[in-house]
């Protein structure tokens, strides 16, 4: 069949998206030139050559569009017709082909590959859609099927336009032939399990070098490919002022009633650094909006960074997410993490309809997501090369640093170490770090400031009282401060002891708020959370709610977190009769918080009977390192395994693969397994044909493995759980009510 047009997409033919992708390449490249420059330095190649080779992967990761089966696919859909894709060939497969000749080509002019034997380039395009391993599990049907036949004249006319846009930057353009070779072949007898890549990869010195180079020139990839094919620019970086931030936030200090007419003294010590900081502050320091100044003043130096701002929770992150967009502006922030799409799902569309693919790949000028996000990267899941180049020479802040257990703490403290080196920096912010973490983090942040809040150290937040009795008891004095109109919030450590709590004062029209509810309901009650006049909770009101009550009464938890919990009392410090009760602890909060039985809860509640009713924040500080004082983090097991796990992993993968166990690898370790389900009630509903399939995630709840493997019913790919559901109180059973109870 004869042609005169070549198509890269249905609306877009080659040429136009191969100069919209060229176009793209020439701004990011651009943006990413710090980090450019600095790999470049770490690796010893040219910037020049580096180019080079990124833009050879840019005109012609398409060019293996230019064969009859996707030519036909294309020809299929601009008529409305049906097309079946089993007689499609992955057009990258096609073009790995074409980028690996001209990589071998440009090694002979240049003198060199760009980094040892291995041909990144190729590589990098074979990637850019499927995952890559040795398996070829991604290709499959190409390695059963014949090799496409090729529109000749589309592959001269592609390489023809590769070589002006290369005379256009000043480059010679490799010769690269039109052939006939098998690709499938070629790959299998480079990357798959018989082939040479181990060998070739097993022979570098430097063998991190291979995994940030190719995640560059990958990422750009992406970059100039979607951008180009979405038809527009993406601003790069936050641009608004530290004036116009100040006006931001004095908007929303009004809106919400709260004085503000100049910056505190620790957010303006924030504000001034420039490098890594470790801040500490009590809750209402407003350490967010110290971070944001910061955040600015550093990305001004670095040319135009993005800003990553890092959280331990989906909940505290949506919080977080919500207050950056109205200070930096709508469509400017990303928000990153399993739920994130239903944050938007009310929101129009942005005009590139990418707004879910860039928020996973860090691709907005700030991004607000959890931790675990950047972890994953690190075991080479999902779009693990995006994450990793656009938290490279950016500013990260990572929220409630305390709070994340030994084996997560390993995997930060090597994205410490890992990201350093490539010009990241790093604000790590508590209300609660403990000396052993300030100690730990400055070993791999050597040059880091730490900042702390010293103008509220002998300022009293709250009263303290503590009782000889459990929770149950309080009942009666719940109720009473209910009625007396006093804002209450009780926190308990287990869902069972939170829905038993409800049932019992339903009467006065509680809010029950765990992590055992369906994500539509929660979100539902997140809505609601700060305007409930009794709000019964676990943990998870621990970290970054922006909410604020009269009087807590709370079960014994670790220090950290009671004065965590604390926080959420009197935020604002305008009250003058704010107080927090301390309940012994149950038997199933040892068994969740003190697993070694090393007398964690006991020491607690001793500490805090013992100390005065008014509690300063130097106090609290005080109590947390006395109870602290013993730990050993770096000789803890689980630390030290999470230290070595990046390498063993991404070995395994050889720097490059996407790595098929994706949920091997935890950033969490869960002592007691828990899994996503949906509760059977809600089977006919999302069985429903009319039911869209990316709303299932809005009926999951996650639940014990062992529960979900006697109770499971799975339907279409679909995991159902039987149990007991309520909107109100969440989900639960009563097979096992001591484990039943642990349940957090």
């Amino acid at each position: 069949m004869t042609r005169s047009i070549f198509w890269a997409k249905p609306n877009q033919i080659y040429e136009d998206h191969i100069l919209a992708a060229f176009h793209a390449w020439k701004s990011t490249v651009s943006a990413k030139s710090n980090l450019i420059n600095r790999l470049c330095k770490l690796y010893e190649f040219s910037e020049d050559r580096f180019l080079k080779s990124s833009l050879l992967t840019v005109v012609l990761h398409d060019i293996g569009k230019n064969i009859e089966p996707f030519q036909n696919m294309m020809d299929a859909k601009q008529k409305g017709l049906g097309f079946d894709y089993r007689e499609n060939y992955r057009h990258e497969l096609e073009s790995f082909s074409f980028v690996f000749r001209g990589a071998m080509a440009l090694s002979s002019q240049e003198g060199g590959t760009l980094l040892g034997e291995i041909p990144l380039e190729a590589l990098a395009v074979l990637g850019h859609h499927k995952r890559i391993d040795p398996s070829l599990e991604s290709f499959h049907r190409e390695g059963v099927s014949n090799k496409p036949l090729i529109c000749k004249e589309g592959m001269i006319s592609a390489l023809s336009l590769a070589k002006e846009i290369f005379k256009v930057e000043g480059y010679n353009f490799p010769e690269v032939p039109i052939h006939e070779y098998n690709p499938y072949n070629e790959v299998r007898n480079l990357i798959g399990y018989e082939g040479i890549f181990s060998k070739i990869y097993d022979r570098e010195k430097d063998t991190d070098s291979v995994r940030t180079t190719y995640s560059l020139l990958k990422a750009i990839l992406h970059y100039s490919d979607w951008l180009g094919s979405a038809g527009t620019d993406m601003p790069y970086s936050i641009k608004i002022s530290a004036d116009n931030l100040f006006k931001e936030i004095e908007f929303r200090c009004i809106e919400k009633k709260i004085t503000f007419t100049a910056l505190k003294p620790f957010q303006q010590v924030c504000a001034e650094t420039k490098g890594d900081v470790i801040a500490v502050a009590p809750t209402g320091s407003g350490k967010t909006e110290a971070a944001l100044f910061w955040a600015l003043n550093n990305i001004q130096e670095l040319n135009d960074a993005k800003l990553i701002y890092l959280l331990p929770t989906m909940v505290t992150a949506n919080s977080i997410f919500i207050r950056l967009e109205a200070y930096l502006g709508k469509g400017k922030v990303g928000l990153s993490h399993s739920t994130a799409t239903f944050m938007r799902e009310n929101e129009e569309e942005n005009p590139n309809g990418r707004t879910v693919l860039f928020d996973k790949s860090f691709i907005k000028p700030a991004t607000v997501a959890t931790v675990d996000q950047l972890l994953t990267a690190g075991f080479n899941t999902g779009k693990w090369t995006l994450i990793e180049t656009n938290v490279a020479n950016s500013v990260v802040i990572i929220d409630e640093i305390h709070s994340y257990d030994h084996w997560t703490l390993g995997l930060i403290i090597e994205s410490l170490i890992h990201f350093s080196k490539l010009g990241t920096r790093f604000m790590l912010m508590s209300a609660t770090l403990p000396n052993y973490l300030v100690e730990l983090f400055i070993e791999v942040l050597p040059n880091a400031k730490v900042i702390r809040d010293e103008t509220l150290l002998m300022s009293c937040r709250n009263q303290y009282r503590t009782f000889d009795k459990l929770i149950n008891d309080a009942i009666p004095e719940i109720t009473r401060s209910v009625m007396a109109g006093k804002k209450t919030l009780v926190v308990v450590n287990n869902v069972a002891k939170c829905q038993e709590l409800y049932k019992n004062l339903e009467n006065l029209n509680p809010l029950c708020y765990h992590s055992k509810f369906i994500f539509d309901d929660r979100r539902k009650k997140e809505a609601l959370v700060d305007t409930s006049n009794l709000l019964i909770a676990t943990q998870v009101v621990e970290v970054s709610l922006d909410i604020d009550f009269d009087v807590m009464f709370t079960e014994c938890a670790p220090p950290d977190a009671l004065v965590q919990r604390s926080g959420r009392i009197n935020r604002r410090r305008e009250k003058t009769d704010s107080w927090i009760y301390i309940f012994q602890s149950s038997k199933i909060s040892e068994k969740i918080y003190d697993k070694d039985a090393t007398g964690l809860l006991s020491r607690s509640f001793e500490i805090f009977k013992n100390s005065s009713q008014r509690l300063t924040e130097s106090d609290l500080i005080s109590i947390v390192e006395n109870i602290y004082t013993d730990i050993d983090i770096k000789n803890s097991e689980k630390f030290i395994d999470a230290r070595k796990r990046y390498t063993v992993v991404q070995d395994t993968q050889m720097g490059i693969f996407d790595n098929p166990n994706k949920f091997e690898d935890k950033t969490r370790k869960e002592d007691y397994l828990q899994v996503p389900v949906i509760p059977s009630q809600f089977k006919h509903q999302v069985l429903d044909p009319k039911f869209p399939p990316s709303k299932r995630r809005l009926y999951e709840l996650k639940m014990p493995y062992w529960y979900v493997c006697k109770h499971k019913d799975i339907c279409d790919g679909i995991t159902f759980c039987e149990m007991k559901y309520d909107s109100d109180i969440g989900a639960s059973f009563s097979e096992d009510a001591e484990v039943s109870s642990m349940i957090i």
